[in-house]
């Protein structure tokens, strides 16, 4: 029996010496990973234990009980070390070096004693340093590197597990040297068997290496992308914005030639010339920028708004004033309700911009002399501004259509002004990018009500 266990712990150093040389060719050829050499340095110790227990009888028993064991408790505390650098990002702790005196003046210690107390105390460093390695391994794993990481730590938690079991075996039924040696064959056979695992375990380790390098890679790719498309979307939103709000003054005025201009130029004949070719640069002008308005609505993205508490009375009040003109013109009134305002929250820029395109709409659709009303309310613990007009006012299939990008619904005014319905489809993104949204009550022929919905502050 005893020639039997010196014959395993010779093919252990075997299979140990050539785990840890084949390891060191991998990864000086430069497949290897945060770690690696650590992971070359405890299978190295690991051969320099089994080959201190297949040593002749003859050597004095100190250098495998002492330096053997301690080379074995070595390599955890290294393979630990490999396994730390190799997941975390944090120092790995040089403290848990200090174990190695610790576990060297332990087995000094029970040099002299009976052979049950030194195997327990080898056994119980045996338990404590590969679950300690097992359990980094498994500690917080990402969902894609589980089946891998759980693979690679198998061999330690197995011999961590076999340990411990030897060492209650050891405690419950105490045994003299020679009664012990199956469960010693055993024990040094399951190891030789993990011990070819620890090899596999550096061929998973360059795997998982590699696949985190993919993975980082990818993420940089998309944040590279992320950064491209809100620079994309911030320029989207620019045109859109400029286009939208150009094409109002610009097809006013041009408006505003044909009918006031030109039709009334009596004794200016001579100057009639000038002023259609201004009313048609004007027209041209207008259609470049409804041009624009499509191509920056088929690449509008996202925008983020910085929130704050509106002052809704000062908002409504701006866009009262801005929207005057257009509503002089047809002789329409702009009322805002008299009521104590709600406090919601949002951007005070898009927000603007979002009532001014609300309260243009329902001007242009509005008959001459009619009345445009504003009023606020809180609605289901939210803030509702509502825009009400007396115009042309839309079929439920219309409404449908207000808000599809895809799907270009042009409009005439009352007063023959063009529209696209882009305004409103950015209004709309701007509130929802606000936290509310745009909502659209309308009959044919009464006239519509548009409500804006955004969160209280």
């Amino acid at each position: 029996m005893t020639s039997l266990f010196n014959d395993l712990h010779t093919i252990m150093f075997m299979t140990y010496l050539t785990n840890a040389a084949l390891s060191s060719l991998l990864a000086w050829s430069g497949r290897n990973f945060r770690g690696a050499w650590l992971w070359v340095l405890a299978q190295s110790l690991l051969a320099v234990g089994t080959i201190s227990d297949a040593l002749p009888p003859q050597i004095p028993p100190w250098i495998p009980l002492v330096l053997g064991n301690t080379a074995y408790v070595a390599a955890c505390v290294a393979y630990s070390h490999s396994v730390w650098v190799f997941r975390f990002v944090s120092r790995f702790p040089r403290g848990l070096y200090w174990a190695l005196p610790v576990q060297l003046l332990s087995f000094v210690l029970v040099l002299d004693q009976p052979y049950l107390a030194r195997a327990q105390v080898f056994s119980l460093w045996m338990t404590v340093g590969p679950l300690f390695t097992g359990g980094l391994l498994l500690w917080k794993v990402e969902p894609g590197f589980r089946l891998t990481n759980s693979f690679t730590a198998l061999p330690f938690l197995f011999l961590g597990v076999s340990s411990l079991a030897r060492v209650v075996l050891l405690a419950v039924s105490p045994q003299t040297p020679t009664e012990s040696m199956p469960l010693n064959v055993v024990y040094v056979t399951g190891a030789i068997l993990l011990s070819t695992i620890t090899l596999f375990g550096y061929f998973m380790m360059t795997r998982i290496q590699a696949e985190r390098v993919v993975q980082e890679l990818d993420e940089e790719i998309k944040v590279q992308n992320r950064e491209l498309v809100e620079a994309g979307r911030a320029k989207d939103l620019f045109f859109a914005i400029v286009a939208h709000d150009l094409r109002g003054p610009i097809g006013g005025a041009a408006r505003y030639v044909r009918k006031h201009l030109l039709g009334k130029m009596s004794g200016l004949e001579p100057k009639f010339v000038e002023v259609g070719t201004l009313a048609a640069s004007l027209e041209k002008t207008n259609a470049f920028l409804e041009k624009l308005l499509w191509w920056s609505r088929s690449q509008l993205q996202d925008w983020s708004p910085k929130k704050v508490q509106l002052s809704l009375k000062s908002l409504l009040a701006q866009s009262q004033v801005n929207i005057q003109p257009m509503a002089d013109l047809k002789e329409i009134t702009v009322k805002v309700a008299d009521s104590p305002f709600p406090e919601p929250a949002g951007d005070p820029e898009s927000v603007q911009m979002i009532l001014g395109n609300l309260l243009s709409n329902a001007v242009k659709f509005s008959f001459p002399g009619k009345v445009v009303r504003i009023e606020a309310s809180i609605i289901g613990g939210g803030c509702r501004i509502t825009v009400v007009d007396e115009g042309v006012g839309m079929d439920p299939a219309s409404v449908a259509r207000l808000f599809r990008i895809e799907d270009k619904l042009t409009t005439s005014g009352t007063s023959d002004e063009q529209g696209g319905g882009m305004g409103l489809i950015l209004a709309q993104s701007l509130a929802h990018r606000n936290g509310g949204r745009i909502t659209i009550e309308s009959r044919p022929g009464v006239g519509t009500r548009a409500h804006l919905w955004l969160p209280l502050s």
